[in-house]
């Protein structure tokens, strides 16, 4: 959604990221994600060392991890995608990202596991009333995602607390 965010942005140079819990997470969940799903567009460079896509017509889309989102500081951006959010600092999300998303009136997508009530939770519950925002929830047992019989394999080793966070996505 981010690279496509990208192509329909109506700003000159718009910016993405991709934000996890960890810089090296980023690296490891997202970025042959990027690269595969960029490949076909002619012209894009990626850069390695900043695991960055810069795409025709001036388009970026970069990784980023929250451990240091402090570093974020002064740089806009017209999407991201706040990967496992539950796990960031609240102040992420209040003293830098969203002040980033302002003055371009960027889209913000906030994914990942519950685990609990916390800013994740918040911001989900808000996201139900608040306009402009919508919320979905997908749980393993009726997506089809996970083979049932890996759901069972799971259940059995699991706590029942464990197994509702990780698969059915329980607060």
């Amino acid at each position: 959604q981010l690279i496509k965010d990208i192509f329909t942005c109506k700003h000159k140079n718009p910016r993405a990221a991709y934000i996890s819990p960890l810089y090296s997470q980023s690296k490891r969940v997202a970025w042959d994600y990027v690269k595969e799903f960029s490949s076909a567009i002619p012209g894009v460079i990626f850069n390695e060392a900043e695991l960055r896509a810069d795409y025709p017509g001036g388009g970026r889309l970069q990784l980023f991890g929250a451990d240091n989102y402090h570093s974020l500081r002064g740089a806009y951006w017209d999407a991201v995608c706040l990967d496992e959010y539950a796990q960031f600092s609240p102040a992420a999300w209040t003293q830098v990202i969203r002040p980033a998303l302002s003055d371009r009136k960027g889209k913000c997508y906030m994914i990942g596991t519950p685990m609990g009530h916390n800013q994740f939770y918040d911001r989900y519950v808000d996201a139900e009333s608040l306009p402009g925002w919508s919320t979905a929830l997908y749980r393993a047992s009726e997506s089809g995602v996970v083979d049932p019989e890996e759901l069972a394999a799971a259940k059995r080793e699991m706590s029942d607390a464990e197994y509702e966070q990780e698969f059915e996505c329980s607060w």
